[in-house]
C-alpha cells in the first residue's frame, strides 16, 4: 500500500480579467514522500536564494533571461519523480452563463474546481489499496471558511472511501512542494488566456511530461451542478453520477 500526498495551488481566482479565456485553475501534483523528498532536494537548490518559487511575483518583463532558465530547469523535475499532474478549470465567462452573479460560496469556481480535483485523483488515479492526504494552498476570510466546510462535506461525500486520510490547508511558505502547484496553474492560466505570450513561452516545459488528470468544465458539467445545487440538503452525494459526468467528452478537454 502506497500512502501518497497530492499539493494543490489555483490561479485565476477572482472574475477580474475581461478576456474570454479568462479561467480559474486548480493544480498540483501527486506522489509518495519519496517522491516529494527527491523533488525538493533538487527544487531546493534550484531556486536559492528565493526559498519559494512565487510565479505571480516574478519579473517578467524585466529579467526574461533569468526566468527562462530557471523555468526550464523546474518545469521538468515533476515527471523527473513521477509525479501525476491534475488540474481542473473553468472559464469565468461559462461560469456566469450558467450561475450568473451566485452568492452560493459553495458554488464559486474555486469551490468547484477544488472539489473536482479531489474526486478526479480518486477516481482517475488512486488504487484502491492505496490512500491520499490532500493539501491546499491556505486561502483567508470566507474562501477559507468555505473550504473548510468543503473538507467536512468531502468528509461525508467520501465517507465510505476509505483512501482519503486527509484534506488539509496550509500556507505556501510552509513547503516548497506547494511550488510546483503554483507553476501548473499559473501556467494553465496563462496558456488560457495567451499561448503565444512571453510567459507561455517561458514558463511551458511544466507540460512537456505525462497527461494530466482531470479535465475542463464546460456549460454541460456547469449546468449539471447547478441543477444539483437545488437538490435537498440531506440527499447523499451522487458519486456514480460523478463517475458518469467525468466520462462526458467536454470534461476532459485538451490544456487550458
Amino acid at each position: 500500500m502506497a500512502v501518497l500526498t497530492a499539493y494543490f495551488d489555483e490561479s485565476g481566482l477572482h472574475d477580474d480579467d475581461p478576456r474570454e479565456n479568462h479561467c480559474c485553475v486548480v493544480a498540483g501534483y501527486i506522489g509518495n514522500s519519496d517522491q516529494w523528498h527527491a523533488l525538493a532536494a533538487e527544487w531546493i537548490p534550484a531556486i536559492r536564494p528565493r526559498t519559494n518559487l512565487h510565479m505571480k511575483d516574478l519579473r517578467w518583463k524585466q529579467h526574461p533571461k533569468r526566468i527562462g532558465p530557471l523555468l526550464a530547469r523546474l518545469g521538468p523535475l515533476p515527471e523527473k519523480y513521477n509525479l501525476q499532474p491534475v488540474q481542473v478549470w473553468v472559464r469565468w465567462c461559462d461560469y456566469k452563463a450558467i450561475f450568473g452573479q451566485s452568492n452560493d460560496p459553495f458554488m464559486e469556481p474555486y469551490v468547484l474546481c477544488a472539489n473536482i480535483a479531489i474526486i478526479a485523483s480518486l477516481l482517475e488515479f488512486l488504487p484502491d489499496d492505496d490512500s491520499i492526504y490532500f493539501i491546499f494552498d491556505r486561502q483567508e476570510g470566507l474562501r477559507r471558511e468555505t473550504m473548510e466546510k468543503v473538507r467536512d462535506i468531502n468528509y461525508e461525500w467520501l465517507g465510505i472511501d476509505k483512501r482519503v486520510s486527509g484534506i488539509d490547508f496550509i500556507p505556501r511558505e510552509t513547503t516548497v512542494c506547494l511550488d510546483p502547484a503554483d507553476y501548473l496553474a499559473f501556467m494553465s492560466h496563462e496558456q488560457a488566456l495567451e499561448p503565444e505570450s512571453q510567459k507561455s513561452k517561458l514558463g511551458h516545459s511544466i507540460f512537456d511530461g505525462r497527461p494530466s488528470i482531470g479535465g475542463k468544465f464546460a456549460l454541460p458539467q456547469l449546468q449539471w451542478f447547478a441543477d444539483e445545487g437545488e437538490r435537498k440538503s440531506n440527499d447523499k452525494f451522487p458519486i456514480e453520477e460523478i463517475r458518469n459526468l467525468m466520462k462526458m467528452p467536454h470534461f476532459r478537454g485538451p490544456k487550458p
